[in-house]
């Protein structure tokens, strides 16, 4: 098989670190990564800025839910977006994985 798109849906703190090692896996195989981040996910990509960078600098698309995004300082390059956003995720992916 050749390059997939991987859809990765982070709603909760504790998983960032995972998802992140998830998205950056598939880039260095090459494969696309979009990743939106809501509710917890949110505020875990704006406590651990590095992160958020790490998978900007991977190319990886990212987008938070702007409702779980108020008040909260996000990355430059973090797209704020809606769940139109979310169901354009996971209707695109060829593959996703959901950390709810």
């Amino acid at each position: 098989m050749g390059a997939v798109k991987l859809g990765i849906v982070l709603a909760t703190r504790v998983d960032l670190p995972h998802a992140v090692a998830l998205a950056l896996a598939a880039r260095r195989a090459r494969h696309e990564v979009a990743v939106f981040a809501m509710d917890l996910g949110a505020h875990a990509l704006a406590e651990t800025p590095a992160a958020a960078s790490e998978l900007l600098d991977a190319d990886c698309e990212l987008t938070v839910c702007s409702n779980s995004a108020v008040g909260l300082a996000l990355v430059d390059g973090i797209t704020r977006g809606s769940q139109d956003d979310h169901a354009a995720v996971v209707g695109t992916s060829h593959r996703l994985v959901a950390f709810t």
